[in-house]
């Protein structure tokens, strides 16, 4: 067993074990791809503890994670353990909006909205996630919008509601500042 997977494996580990294992990782490159491969390990609690190490990384610097987009996005979909998807959705979730949507990821989160299988904290990242994947393009905002509008909110657990709400209002600004910006420049013209 490596001292990685040691320190990562003990169930009392806390946040400032986590923090000090997150910023080793975040300067060494080697003990990064590491500490990502230890979120597929069979044990749980090292997989966890793995994952929360890289999302304390992804909050200060989460360019890092850019060339492992697909993979973690693949990972988060396929994920049976809650506690290591919802911090995997959540690298995701700070990572900088990809110029083109992943489709599948937009269908796992639109299907992780109402699902019963997801935690609470999950389903509401995805909505975060979707809000972000679908924002620049006008067609598919509107189509979550849709979706969220006519999804039966009343029935959602209170962070989701939340969320939702939350998306619907960014959604409604964006696109009311897309449509100050076209009548602007159709008035220039």
């Amino acid at each position: 067993m490596t001292a990685l997977k040691e320190a990562l494996a003990r169930t009392c580990t806390g946040r400032r074990a986590i923090d000090r294992i997150a910023v080793q990782a975040e300067n060494d490159p080697a003990l990064f791809a590491e500490l990502a491969a230890m979120t597929e390990d069979d044990d749980a609690t090292a997989a966890w503890h793995a994952a929360w190490a890289l999302e304390r990384i992804a909050r200060r610097r989460p360019g890092l994670f850019e060339p492992m987009r697909a993979v973690i996005a693949r990972r988060a979909m396929a994920e049976t353990r809650q506690g290591v998807q919802r911090l995997l959705l959540s690298i995701l979730n700070r990572m900088e909006t990809p110029s083109e949507p992943d489709a599948d990821l937009l269908d796992f989160c639109l299907d992780g909205i109402r699902s019963p299988q997801l935690s609470i904290s999950a389903r509401s990242l995805c909505i975060k996630l979707a809000y972000k994947l679908c924002r620049t393009h006008a067609p598919l905002a509107h189509e979550l919008k849709l979706y969220l509008e006519y999804g039966g909110g009343e029935c959602l657990p209170t962070a989701v509601a939340a969320a939702r709400r939350n998306a619907l209002r960014a959604i409604e600004r964006y696109t009311a500042e897309a449509g100050t910006a076209g009548t602007r420049t159709k008035k220039q013209i």
